[in-house]
């Protein structure tokens, strides 16, 4: 995928074989459904103003699938060669990603850049059967724009959907066209056609999955394609080179469940390691054939599974094979080409999606890590007893722009002393662009902090205001932060200001519950920079615990905020008893065990008897 494609090759845009796919797919500039429906996917998915299926002649293109194209071309649905980018994606026949054609040496001349204002553009090709490139589906932006990897697979992904459809077009038209010159083959044809379908529907399942268990699933189902196997086995390749089987967790538990058949090396005479090995597909028609080829050990699996044909089939990607696709027969079955292409396009879409489950998997846990390393470790005071939850919107990105804090801070007040600033907020956004956010703000206001000691919150809340417009951090959301100190009489108090952040709930000894409520606007809206920000006291009863949330733990669809706020407090009141960390997980777990928005708890337990003074 490269930002300027090779030069070679125009003459691309005139082969005949390439002309004669575009004739028959009986695709123009006319708006298709299914194509249409892509479009609107890729707008929506990438949040990109236009989004086109775009199929190239020599001398225009034309769009079967559009969508935020300005006019007179979305009237038209067709733009002249001039200005397409596309035709770039059939000369170079790969993908085309640009993050500023204005810049660009092939594109910076095109007046789409002018007439059309396309700055940014990722196109993918589309290609038939036999690879030509017929044109692009293509995200473009009227501003520069970076594409993540992320929307890179995405586009990728509805591309190769888009292009099954074209093939399946194409082999209708096939279809047709034997059928007017060969109605012996009519039954054949439609057999052909039922296949392509059951590949199509193959194709979207697998582009559906997220992890391996997921692709185990889709594998599972492949007995209720037209093949009708009685038998689908999945071995992967793991770390040691080793194969693996992948067992069917809603099947019950048989003879590959024992011995050596769970995990075997690739030199093991069965037709699974056969095929990784030799990277091939291996077929067997019946037990007889298999015998000759395979030990007794091998026989007899194979007898024990009840099977008499069985065919296995490497699951191969761009860094070799991942492991092995096994379809077993309880009869004798021979396949016929067109069978064993079909076994071979079923096991290509699950490498595929094997091994986008394991990128899946291994981003996963970088941004796991991330976050981990983002997420405060409560420090240890003495007479306090704290604990915090932190739990993301996307539980398979587990990062988010919710966070909490709590550090020591000297108190100039009394050299001996300890302030405890503690904080809790969200930053707008999801996943990781708000996680590096969010860890910029909350390192930022432990600065703030640091470097004003003996200032109240609001003080330390715009010091850091002042600091991130400086330096251009584009940060906005709402926060809470707490100073918790002990008097002269070794009695806890807290001071704290809010920034449009819910209030925290306080529980006391005797049961009552009691908002603390006053909080002033957003950080991070610079036109209301000027607006008060103001500080509250409050004095701690022994005992009491002060608990600080974000609104995920509180915020429903179709719910009022103070009745989420309310069941809190009921929650909190009638479990006041528990320890912190129970209470945390406890009101979690009840609240917002599938919340839609990122969630933080965090509660702090004060002494129940204040020591003496020294």
């Amino acid at each position: 995928m490269s930002e300027v494609p090779s030069a070679g090759g125009r003459g691309a845009l005139h082969d005949a074989l390439r002309m004669q796919s575009l004739a028959r797919v009986g695709l123009g500039a006319e708006a298709d459904p299914e194509m249409q429906a892509v479009a609107e996917r890729v707008r929506r998915w990438l949040g990109v103003p236009i989004a086109l299926v775009s199929l190239v002649e020599p001398d225009r293109q034309v769009f079967p699938g559009m969508a935020g194209l300005p006019e007179p071309w979305a009237t038209s649905r067709s733009i002249s060669i001039r200005h397409s980018f596309c035709r770039h994606v059939v000369i170079a026949t790969e993908p085309l990603v640009v993050s500023d054609a204005r810049a660009h040496p092939l594109l910076r001349g095109s007046p789409a850049v002018e007439e059309l204002g396309a700055v940014a553009y990722a196109g993918m090709p589309l290609t038939d059967e036999e690879g030509n490139v017929l044109g692009a589906l293509c995200a473009i932006d009227s501003v520069p724009r970076q594409w993540t990897a992320a929307q890179l697979d995405l586009l990728q992904g509805l591309a190769e959907s888009c292009c099954a459809e074209l093939r399946l077009r194409l082999s209708r038209f096939t279809a047709r066209e034997e059928r007017r010159h060969r109605d012996g083959l009519e039954n054949r044809l439609r057999v052909s056609f039922d296949r392509s379908q059951a590949l199509l529907a193959a194709s979207e399942a697998f582009s559906g999955t997220i992890t391996v268990d997921d692709v185990r699933t889709r594998v599972s189902e492949l007995v209720k394609t037209e093949l009708r196997p009685s038998y689908v086995g999945l071995a992967l390749l793991d770390d040691d080179g080793r194969l693996r089987r992948m067992r069917d967790a809603r099947a019950p538990r048989g003879v590959e469940d024992t011995g050596p058949w769970q995990t075997y090396d690739l030199l093991t005479a069965v037709p699974t390691a056969t095929a990784v090995r030799q990277r091939r597909i291996v077929a067997y028609d019946d037990r007889p054939g298999f015998d000759a080829a395979h030990p007794e050990a091998a026989r007899r699996l194979i007898r024990d599974l009840d099977l008499h044909a069985i065919v296995a089939v490497p699951l191969m990607h761009v860094g070799g094979p991942l492991g092995a696709l096994a379809l077993g027969w309880d009869t004798p079955r021979r396949l016929d080409p067109a069978e064993l292409l079909t076994v071979t396009t079923l096991a290509g879409y699950a490498a595929q999606a094997l091994d986008r489950a394991r990128r899946l998997q291994q981003r996963d846990s970088a941004a796991h890590q991330l976050q981990q390393a983002m997420l405060t470790t409560l420090p240890a005071v003495p007479g306090l007893t704290m604990y915090a939850r932190y739990q993301p919107a996307d539980s398979r990105e587990y990062v988010g722009g919710d966070w909490y804090d709590a550090v020591p801070m000297p108190d100039p007040d009394r050299p001996d002393g300890r302030v405890l600033a503690v904080s809790v907020g969200d930053v707008i956004g999801h996943a990781l662009d708000a996680a590096t956010v969010m860890g910029q703000v909350r390192s930022m206001l432990r600065q703030a902090a640091w470097d004003h000691p003996g200032e109240p919150p609001s003080h330390t809340l715009r010091a850091f205001e002042l600091a991130a417009d400086g330096i251009g951090l584009r940060a906005m959301g709402t926060a809470l932060l707490a100073h918790l100190h002990r008097g002269a009489d070794q009695r806890w108090a807290v001071t704290w200001t809010n920034a449009g952040h819910p209030p925290p709930i306080l529980l006391r000894p005797d049961g009552s519950a009691t908002l603390l409520d006053g909080h002033d606007i957003l950080f991070g809206i610079p036109r209301l920079a000027a607006s008060p920000r103001r500080d509250h006291h409050h004095d701690l009863d022994p005992g009491s615990t002060l608990f600080l949330y974000t609104d995920g733990l509180v915020e429903r669809r179709g719910s009022d905020l103070d009745e989420g706020t309310d069941r809190l407090r009921q929650l909190l009141t009638e479990n006041r008893d528990l320890p912190p960390p129970e209470l945390v997980d406890l009101a979690v777990d009840t609240l917002a065990p599938d919340s839609p928005d990122d969630v933080v708890a965090f509660a702090v337990r004060f002494p129940e008897d204040a020591p003496a003074p020294q």
